[in-house]
């Protein structure tokens, strides 16, 4: 599981904590605005973020990586976490059987 971002993380231009959305490079904040509750979303981790969206509304974290995608037309590879990578082990190739 990824952190949350702090407010006063020197990246994060929110000055909101931000939560991450589960299996993505999202973050996310629920803030008050004057014309009411807004949603901000950002892609990136804690070194380097993009001020993706700004929606209106408390929008669930669980629905923000569909609205990114299918909505705003953000490709998903650049949205979704990749998937871990890991180096070759000897132990599953054939001249490691002799």
């Amino acid at each position: 599981m990824r952190l949350p971002i702090h407010a006063t993380n020197a990246w994060n231009p929110t000055g909101h904590d931000l939560q991450p959305v589960e299996g993505t490079r999202l973050f996310y904040a629920h803030v008050e605005a004057l014309n009411g509750p807004r949603t901000v979303v950002l892609l990136g981790d804690q070194k380097h973020l993009t001020f993706v969206a700004d929606l209106d509304g408390s929008v669930p974290p669980g629905e923000l990586r569909t609205i990114i995608v299918e909505q705003l037309g953000i490709y998903p590879h650049l949205v979704d976490l990749s998937p871990e990578v890991r180096a070759p082990t000897a132990s599953g190739l054939p001249w490691a059987q002799l």
